[in-house]
Protein backbone atom coordinates (compact mmCIF):
# COMPACT_ATOMS: atom_id res chain seq x y z
CA UNK A 1 0.00 0.00 0.00
CA UNK A 2 2.89 2.31 1.05
CA UNK A 3 4.30 1.93 -2.84
CA UNK A 4 0.90 2.38 -4.28
CA UNK A 5 0.35 5.83 -1.82
CA UNK A 6 3.65 7.00 -2.80
CA UNK A 7 3.34 7.03 -6.21
CA UNK A 8 -0.16 8.36 -6.82
CA UNK A 9 1.25 11.13 -4.31
CA UNK A 10 4.29 12.02 -6.37
CA UNK A 11 2.01 12.04 -9.87
CA UNK A 12 -0.13 14.49 -8.37
CA UNK A 13 3.02 16.83 -7.52
CA UNK A 14 4.42 16.09 -11.28
CA UNK A 15 1.24 17.11 -12.39
CA UNK A 16 0.79 20.52 -10.60
CA UNK A 17 4.41 21.54 -10.42
CA UNK A 18 3.82 21.18 -14.74
CA UNK A 19 0.78 23.15 -14.65
CA UNK A 20 2.15 26.69 -12.24
CA UNK A 21 3.14 28.20 -15.40
CA UNK A 22 4.02 31.56 -13.43
CA UNK A 23 2.77 34.34 -16.11
CA UNK A 24 -1.09 31.86 -15.95
CA UNK A 25 -1.04 31.82 -11.87
CA UNK A 26 -1.03 35.87 -12.18
CA UNK A 27 -3.53 36.25 -14.25
CA UNK A 28 -6.05 33.62 -14.34
CA UNK A 29 -7.79 30.55 -11.94
CA UNK A 30 -5.21 27.63 -11.10
CA UNK A 31 -6.34 24.54 -13.29
CA UNK A 32 -8.99 22.64 -11.28
CA UNK A 33 -7.15 18.77 -11.20
CA UNK A 34 -9.64 16.32 -10.62
CA UNK A 35 -8.24 13.50 -8.65
CA UNK A 36 -10.33 10.93 -8.67
CA UNK A 37 -9.58 10.90 -12.77
CA UNK A 38 -5.89 10.75 -11.43
CA UNK A 39 -7.06 7.55 -9.38
CA UNK A 40 -8.60 6.11 -12.08
CA UNK A 41 -5.62 6.10 -14.87
CA UNK A 42 -3.06 5.47 -12.10
CA UNK A 43 -5.16 2.04 -11.37
CA UNK A 44 -6.16 1.43 -15.12
CA UNK A 45 -2.11 1.85 -15.49
CA UNK A 46 -1.69 -0.27 -12.83
CA UNK A 47 -3.60 -3.12 -13.82
CA UNK A 48 -1.93 -3.20 -17.28
CA UNK A 49 1.48 -4.45 -15.54
CA UNK A 50 3.07 -0.82 -16.73
CA UNK A 51 6.61 -0.07 -14.46
CA UNK A 52 6.30 2.63 -12.02
CA UNK A 53 8.16 5.29 -14.26
CA UNK A 54 5.96 4.23 -17.14
CA UNK A 55 2.47 4.68 -14.94
CA UNK A 56 3.57 8.46 -13.99
CA UNK A 57 4.86 9.43 -17.52
CA UNK A 58 1.24 8.31 -18.84
CA UNK A 59 -1.06 9.51 -16.04
CA UNK A 60 0.77 13.57 -15.47
CA UNK A 61 0.42 13.23 -19.82
CA UNK A 62 -3.20 12.38 -20.03
CA UNK A 63 -4.12 14.41 -17.05
CA UNK A 64 -2.53 17.84 -18.84
CA UNK A 65 -4.88 16.66 -21.96
CA UNK A 66 -7.97 16.32 -19.60
CA UNK A 67 -6.91 20.08 -17.87
CA UNK A 68 -6.29 21.36 -21.52
CA UNK A 69 -9.93 19.97 -22.77
CA UNK A 70 -11.32 21.76 -18.94
CA UNK A 71 -9.67 25.04 -19.17
CA UNK A 72 -10.98 25.60 -22.73
CA UNK A 73 -14.31 25.17 -21.79
CA UNK A 74 -14.32 27.44 -19.05
CA UNK A 75 -14.01 30.34 -21.64
CA UNK A 76 -16.67 32.85 -21.68
CA UNK A 77 -17.64 35.51 -23.85
CA UNK A 78 -19.93 37.11 -21.40
CA UNK A 79 -17.93 40.22 -19.86
CA UNK A 80 -16.07 42.95 -22.74
CA UNK A 81 -14.13 44.44 -19.97
CA UNK A 82 -10.48 44.56 -20.97
CA UNK A 83 -8.82 42.79 -17.66
CA UNK A 84 -11.55 39.73 -18.62
CA UNK A 85 -10.77 39.99 -22.65
CA UNK A 86 -7.27 39.60 -21.22
CA UNK A 87 -8.24 36.83 -18.89
CA UNK A 88 -10.53 34.90 -21.28
CA UNK A 89 -7.14 35.12 -23.81
CA UNK A 90 -4.75 33.68 -21.28
CA UNK A 91 -7.16 31.44 -20.76
CA UNK A 92 -7.50 29.87 -24.18
CA UNK A 93 -3.60 30.03 -24.20
CA UNK A 94 -3.62 28.36 -21.14
CA UNK A 95 -5.25 25.59 -22.23
CA UNK A 96 -3.14 25.21 -25.65
CA UNK A 97 -0.16 25.48 -23.39
CA UNK A 98 -1.58 22.37 -21.71
CA UNK A 99 -2.14 20.97 -24.88
CA UNK A 100 1.45 21.52 -26.33
CA UNK A 101 2.96 19.91 -23.21
CA UNK A 102 0.77 16.98 -23.72
CA UNK A 103 1.64 16.18 -27.38
CA UNK A 104 5.61 16.81 -26.52
CA UNK A 105 5.62 14.57 -23.38
CA UNK A 106 4.02 11.75 -25.74
CA UNK A 107 5.95 12.30 -28.18
CA UNK A 108 9.13 11.65 -26.58
CA UNK A 109 8.21 7.95 -26.10
CA UNK A 110 7.21 7.86 -29.48
CA UNK A 111 3.32 6.43 -28.97
CA UNK A 112 2.21 7.57 -31.87
CA UNK A 113 -0.98 4.48 -31.21
CA UNK A 114 -1.43 6.31 -27.93
CA UNK A 115 -1.85 9.58 -29.35
CA UNK A 116 -4.29 8.86 -32.45
CA UNK A 117 -6.44 6.88 -29.43
CA UNK A 118 -6.48 9.96 -27.68
CA UNK A 119 -6.94 11.81 -30.70
CA UNK A 120 -10.31 10.04 -31.30
CA UNK A 121 -10.97 10.62 -27.52
CA UNK A 122 -10.60 14.31 -27.68
CA UNK A 123 -12.53 14.54 -30.91
CA UNK A 124 -15.57 12.72 -29.48
CA UNK A 125 -15.82 14.97 -26.35
CA UNK A 126 -15.79 17.95 -28.37
CA UNK A 127 -18.47 16.62 -30.55
CA UNK A 128 -20.64 15.80 -27.36
CA UNK A 129 -19.65 19.06 -25.90
CA UNK A 130 -21.41 20.90 -28.44
CA UNK A 131 -24.27 19.18 -28.51
CA UNK A 132 -24.95 19.54 -24.95
CA UNK A 133 -24.25 22.90 -25.15
CA UNK A 134 -26.92 23.23 -28.63
CA UNK A 135 -29.53 21.23 -26.33
CA UNK A 136 -29.81 18.93 -29.04
CA UNK A 137 -31.42 15.67 -27.45
CA UNK A 138 -34.60 14.19 -27.24
CA UNK A 139 -34.33 11.63 -24.31
CA UNK A 140 -32.34 11.70 -20.83
CA UNK A 141 -30.69 8.92 -22.12
CA UNK A 142 -29.33 10.36 -24.91
CA UNK A 143 -28.14 13.46 -22.59
CA UNK A 144 -26.69 11.08 -19.56
CA UNK A 145 -25.12 9.08 -22.90
CA UNK A 146 -23.66 12.15 -23.68
CA UNK A 147 -22.55 13.71 -20.54
CA UNK A 148 -20.51 9.89 -19.54
CA UNK A 149 -18.71 10.50 -23.23
CA UNK A 150 -17.43 13.71 -22.53
CA UNK A 151 -16.09 12.58 -18.81
CA UNK A 152 -15.10 9.67 -19.69
CA UNK A 153 -13.44 9.45 -22.90
CA UNK A 154 -9.77 9.89 -22.34
CA UNK A 155 -10.35 7.31 -19.95
CA UNK A 156 -11.98 4.68 -21.75
CA UNK A 157 -9.42 5.31 -24.45
CA UNK A 158 -6.56 4.92 -22.20
CA UNK A 159 -8.58 1.51 -21.43
CA UNK A 160 -8.65 0.59 -24.67
CA UNK A 161 -5.30 1.12 -25.28
CA UNK A 162 -3.45 -0.84 -22.37
CA UNK A 163 -6.73 -3.91 -22.70
CA UNK A 164 -8.10 -2.95 -19.44
CA UNK A 165 -11.60 -2.48 -21.01
CA UNK A 166 -13.11 -4.50 -18.00
CA UNK A 167 -13.36 -1.43 -15.97
CA UNK A 168 -14.72 0.76 -18.49
CA UNK A 169 -18.60 0.99 -17.68
CA UNK A 170 -18.16 1.70 -13.97
CA UNK A 171 -15.50 4.45 -14.56
CA UNK A 172 -18.35 5.76 -17.01
CA UNK A 173 -21.45 5.25 -14.53
CA UNK A 174 -19.04 6.68 -11.12
CA UNK A 175 -17.84 10.04 -13.58
CA UNK A 176 -21.57 10.71 -14.78
CA UNK A 177 -22.49 10.87 -11.53
CA UNK A 178 -19.55 12.82 -10.29
CA UNK A 179 -21.00 15.68 -12.92
CA UNK A 180 -24.44 15.21 -12.53
CA UNK A 181 -23.56 15.62 -8.50
CA UNK A 182 -21.95 18.78 -9.37
CA UNK A 183 -24.21 20.22 -11.78
CA UNK A 184 -27.17 19.53 -9.38
CA UNK A 185 -24.85 22.01 -7.00
CA UNK A 186 -24.84 24.58 -9.77
CA UNK A 187 -28.23 24.21 -10.50
CA UNK A 188 -29.38 24.90 -6.45
CA UNK A 189 -27.63 28.13 -6.39
CA UNK A 190 -29.63 29.32 -9.41
CA UNK A 191 -26.42 29.49 -11.74
CA UNK A 192 -26.36 28.49 -14.99
CA UNK A 193 -26.03 24.48 -15.89
CA UNK A 194 -26.13 23.12 -19.54
CA UNK A 195 -26.90 18.94 -17.62
CA UNK A 196 -29.62 20.68 -16.16
CA UNK A 197 -30.75 22.94 -18.81
CA UNK A 198 -31.01 19.56 -20.78
CA UNK A 199 -32.67 17.96 -18.08
CA UNK A 200 -35.55 20.86 -18.24
CA UNK A 201 -35.91 20.98 -21.76
CA UNK A 202 -36.47 17.30 -22.66
CA UNK A 203 -38.97 17.47 -19.15
CA UNK A 204 -40.58 20.24 -20.65
CA UNK A 205 -38.95 22.53 -17.83
CA UNK A 206 -41.52 20.73 -14.36
CA UNK A 207 -38.93 21.28 -11.90
CA UNK A 208 -40.60 18.58 -9.81
CA UNK A 209 -40.46 15.99 -12.68
CA UNK A 210 -36.47 17.23 -13.16
CA UNK A 211 -36.03 17.17 -9.54
CA UNK A 212 -37.39 13.31 -9.22
CA UNK A 213 -35.84 11.96 -12.64
CA UNK A 214 -32.61 13.22 -11.11
CA UNK A 215 -32.37 11.37 -7.78
CA UNK A 216 -33.69 8.09 -9.63
CA UNK A 217 -31.42 8.15 -12.59
CA UNK A 218 -28.21 8.42 -9.56
CA UNK A 219 -29.86 5.67 -7.57
CA UNK A 220 -29.87 3.09 -10.74
CA UNK A 221 -26.64 4.11 -11.91
CA UNK A 222 -24.98 3.27 -8.25
CA UNK A 223 -27.23 0.09 -8.39
CA UNK A 224 -25.51 -0.92 -11.82
CA UNK A 225 -22.07 -0.26 -10.34
CA UNK A 226 -23.48 -2.17 -7.59
CA UNK A 227 -23.98 -5.34 -10.22
CA UNK A 228 -21.02 -4.50 -12.38
CA UNK A 229 -18.43 -5.10 -9.00
CA UNK A 230 -20.38 -8.19 -7.95
CA UNK A 231 -20.45 -10.03 -11.09
CA UNK A 232 -16.67 -9.43 -12.02
CA UNK A 233 -13.93 -10.60 -9.60
CA UNK A 234 -11.26 -8.06 -11.65
CA UNK A 235 -13.81 -4.80 -11.11
CA UNK A 236 -13.56 -5.14 -7.40
CA UNK A 237 -10.02 -5.64 -7.70
CA UNK A 238 -9.60 -2.46 -9.95
CA UNK A 239 -11.64 -0.60 -7.52
CA UNK A 240 -9.57 -2.17 -4.25
CA UNK A 241 -6.10 -0.44 -5.96
CA UNK A 242 -8.40 2.42 -6.48
CA UNK A 243 -9.03 3.01 -3.20
CA UNK A 244 -5.34 2.21 -1.97
CA UNK A 245 -4.30 5.11 -3.91
CA UNK A 246 -6.34 7.79 -2.66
Amino acid sequence: MGEIYGGFTDIKEQLYKKLRHPYFIKYIEEPVVDEKKIAFLYSILKSANLHRKEIEHYVVTIMLVQIALDTHEKVSNKEETDAFHKRRQLTVLAGDYYSGLYYYLLSMNHDITLIRALAEGIKEINEQKIMLYQQTYETIEEMLNSVGMIESALLQKTCDHFQVTHVKSAITNMLTIDRLQTEYQIYMKKELSPVFAAFQKILSYDEIKVENVYSELIRKMRSQINTLVQNNTGIETFFSTLKEAT
